[in-house]
């Protein structure tokens, strides 16, 4: 759609004044207590109501990527007990991202049909039951329970932008910063912990995942209050399929921008310490940087959504991202002694670039119902893109004995990515 169009839609996203959300939860008496709205509004705008409801979102965020991130520090004994080679390993990491591609649009219908707040917790509760089926005693079990949990992180993958646009949409900014934020959170501290847990304290790795996955039952206990709010129906939408929205060019802009951003992230997430084991560096140390890198990402991820929400482009945000994604991975080729500090430029790429991505998905959306299409969409065709990275890496490692040929694949990677921010940073929406 126009400039005109957009820069409309975004005004009231910066306006503390904005009514009610159309997501609010009435009393006998009719009363509103549940929103973003001038009603028991506080500092942010936002009633006890609307708080609860973000640490609701924050519970479910934190375990987004906490089962995925939990695995790459163990991945040298994991390999070892289960007979598998680089590029098989690889594919621990990539399951659950070829879930994000393949199941994106399910998990879009999915919670159109039963309602956001029940498919969350039913997201949690298939991300438990997979943290217990992959510790079973078998290779086959491990896949399994993998692709479980890749199922069910792709519900709230898709679902939480939809979340944000229904309950926050005056506070779009705030609540996708916080979420995005959990999400690296959890990343970061199931990448510093699960190596401890396992060695340290001595639950082997089996016990370490099973004791991170676990986690997402808290996280369900957490939503379940607002799964049993009754909520007003939502304002009708007009019918939207998912071929009308991938016949915009913004939608494959976005999954372009959202495809390769993804591939960069799993990359490291799978192969930085392996990478870093490699070049002499101890594992504990090596997973100690695989937390920094999540850790750093956690205050980009706040940032980047505040500033996207105040302009009306955000093409110039979105290349300095890219910017230092390429500065981060030629640094790792030509200076690996100096991981440290690359490790810190990459780790505050990978946060702003989710966040950045996250936030595109719901100011380039015009309704929470086009917000989930969007989502659903743009997440199916970009996961299934990035889903190729961690086994890629790990083949052309493998292939090439070294590390070279891989980084200089994920630097090409990073030029796509600057030229699909010049489309998706656009003023124009859905």
């Amino acid at each position: 759609m126009g400039d005109r169009a957009g820069r409309h839609h975004e005004v009231p996203l910066l306006n503390r004044d904005s009514p009610v959300p159309e997501a609010t939860v009435a009393d006998p008496g009719g009363r509103a207590r549940f929103g973003a709205g001038r009603f028991g509004a506080g500092r942010f705008g936002m009633g006890r109501g609307g708080w609860l409801t973000l640490l609701g979102l924050v519970l479910l965020a934190l375990n987004l990527r906490a089962a995925i991130a939990a695995v790459p520090p163990l991945l040298p004994e994991l390999q070892a007990d289960l007979d598998l080679g680089r590029g098989a390993a690889g594919l621990l990491t990539a399951l659950p991202v070829l879930c994000f591609g393949l199941l994106s649009p399910f998990a879009a219908l999915f919670g159109r049909r039963v309602g956001i707040e029940f498919a969350l917790l039913v997201a949690m509760l298939g991300i438990v039951l997979g943290s217990v089926a992959r510790i079973l005693p078998h290779a086959g079990w491990m896949l399994a329970g993998t692709a479980i949990i890749g199922a069910g992180i792709t519900v709230g993958n898709v679902l939480v932008p939809s979340a944000v646009k229904r309950h926050f949409p005056g506070r779009a900014g705030l609540a996708t910063g916080v979420s995005t934020a959990a999400l690296t959170t959890g990343a970061t501290l199931a990448a510093a912990v699960s190596a401890p847990l396992a060695y340290t304290v001595g639950l082997g790795w089996r016990g370490s995942l099973l004791a991170l996955g676990g986690l997402a039952g808290v996280a369900a206990l957490g939503w379940l209050p607002r799964v049993r709010r009754r909520h007003t129906a939502p304002a009708p939408e007009p019918p939207r399929s998912a071929g009308s929205v991938l016949r915009s060019p913004v939608t494959w802009q976005l999954a372009v921008f959202m495809g390769t951003q993804s591939m960069l992230y799993y990359a490291l997430l799978t192969w930085l310490p392996s990478m870093l084991r490699d070049h002499g560096v101890e594992p504990t140390r090596a997973g100690a940087a695989l937390a920094v890198f999540n850790l750093l990402g956690i205050g980009t991820a706040l940032l980047v959504p505040t500033l996207a929400v105040r302009r009306p482009d955000q093409r110039g945000l979105a290349l300095l991202v890219c910017a230092c994604w390429a500065v981060g991975l030629v640094g790792l080729l030509a200076l690996p002694s100096l991981y440290l500090l690359w490790t810190v430029t990459t780790g505050l790429a990978q946060g702003a670039a989710i966040s950045l991505t996250l936030t595109l998905l719901v100011i380039r959306a015009r309704t929470p119902g086009s917000a989930r299409e969007l989502s659903g969409a743009v997440q199916s065709i970009g996961y299934l893109l990035s889903a190729t990275a961690p086994v890629l890496v790990g083949a052309l490692r493998d292939a090439t004995t070294g590390w070279g040929v891989p980084l200089a694949v994920l630097m090409l990677v990073t030029v796509v990515m600057a030229v699909s921010a010049l489309g998706a940073g656009r003023n124009r929406q859905v």
